[in-house]
């Protein structure tokens, strides 16, 4: 009885975080809602720039740079991670993209965090902005994750990749030792 209720309520986890995770992702995207992810993406930019060393001369030199201001992470077993970026260099004008990612694996609690992925070859921006409607790290293109110290030093071992992901502002907890593969698709602003 134990057994089938445990199982019960994981399949009931389950579906709730389908079902968070893809209403948001169903819903229209709005010309307000993108000024609105401009201006935090705009803040998460001068974050990144105030708290890291050296975080100005890598955006100024890359070819592209989505800001990811807020993802959240959530799952029990079986998790998933969402978020809405804008390409704020790279293109003339700004393009918006949804991020999602099914995480299974040792997985528990809620979090959420920031990402900037620097596209430092001509190459891997287009790729990123190529006419697809969606892209996935691993089978379009592979990512370095750099590092930033407790001093706000970067660690320089990846800098040189096609495309360099930079995570922080943590909040929340979660236990993750997952898999995973983040998708990125395009949204159109109506």
């Amino acid at each position: 009885m134990v057994n089938r209720t445990l199982k019960t309520g994981l399949m009931g986890g389950i579906m709730v975080l389908i079902l968070a995770f893809s209403g948001q992702a169903m819903a229209k995207f709005t010309a307000e809602e993108a000024a609105e992810l401009e201006a935090k993406a705009k803040a998460t930019e001068e974050k990144f720039v105030a708290e890291t060393k050296g975080a100005k001369e890598l955006l100024d030199n890359a070819k592209g740079v989505l800001v990811c201001p807020r993802i959240r992470k959530a799952g029990l077993g079986v998790g998933g991670e969402r978020g809405q970026c804008v390409l704020t260099k790279g293109s003339p004008e700004r393009i918006y993209y949804q991020s999602t990612s099914l995480k299974t694996g040792l997985i528990a609690g809620v979090s959420s965090h920031s990402m900037i992925l620097i596209m430092n070859s001509d190459k891997a921006l287009s790729k990123f902005t190529s006419g697809k409607r969606e892209w996935e790290f691993g089978a379009d293109v592979s990512m370095a994750v750099a590092k930033v110290g407790a001093g706000g030093d970067i660690d320089t071992t990846n800098l040189k990749k096609d495309i360099v992901s930079f995570i922080f502002g943590e909040k929340g907890l979660i236990g993750d030792i997952t898999w995973e593969g983040s998708r990125f698709k395009k949204l159109d602003v109506e």
